[in-house]
């Protein structure tokens, strides 16, 4: 069976849901994302929730969770009551604005977590010889992991130097 525009839309709107709900985000804020990014137009929020067949209330908190993201943008129409929504940006601008939310997060998650975990294991008193060996084995980790996060946060910083890095620099970087 042949494929139409709406058939090809479709898989691509879908795909973006699965994507987002991978990386442990809502579905309906991925295919919002996808739906938004496939259409020329502005969207109203009823629109979006006929053309996914779901509920407007999640559309509305979806969308809301989007513009937070700065993936969406609100667009007026003069006349119109209601708020209409687009895509803000390029892919490009899109997708690291979503990679470095996420990954700029859970950094500091793991910074926190490390934070709270050396305070705790400082604040122990290494009765035996063991534990003291124990606890200076478990402060050595943690400076190991620190320095990885350190890392990583740098090159995360690196790469989503706005304006800076773009497809065309990221494709002139060789790995040997």
């Amino acid at each position: 069976m042949k494929k139409d525009i709406e058939d090809i839309r479709n898989e691509l709107i879908h795909l973006i849901g699965e994507k987002a709900e991978r990386f442990g985000f809502s579905r309906i804020a991925g295919q919002l994302e996808g739906l938004l990014l496939f259409s020329k137009y502005p969207m109203s929020l009823d629109e979006m929730a006929q053309r996914l067949e779901v509920s407007k209330a999640s559309v509305s908190t979806n969308i809301r969770i989007l513009e937070q993201w700065k993936i969406v943008k609100k667009v007026y129409h003069k006349g119109e009551r209601k708020n209409f929504y687009a895509i803000r940006g390029s892919i490009w601008e899109i997708e690291t604005e979503i990679m470095s939310t996420v990954a700029k997060d859970e950094i500091d998650r793991v910074k926190r977590i490390l934070s709270n975990s050396s305070n705790d294991l400082n604040r122990l008193q290494g009765g035996t010889e063991q534990e003291s060996k124990e606890i200076s084995f478990l402060n050595e980790r943690f400076a190991e992991i620190d320095e990885y996060i350190e890392s990583m946060e740098y090159l995360l910083n690196l790469f989503l130097k706005q304006g800076e890095i773009s497809p065309a620099v990221v494709k002139k970087i060789t790995i040997s």
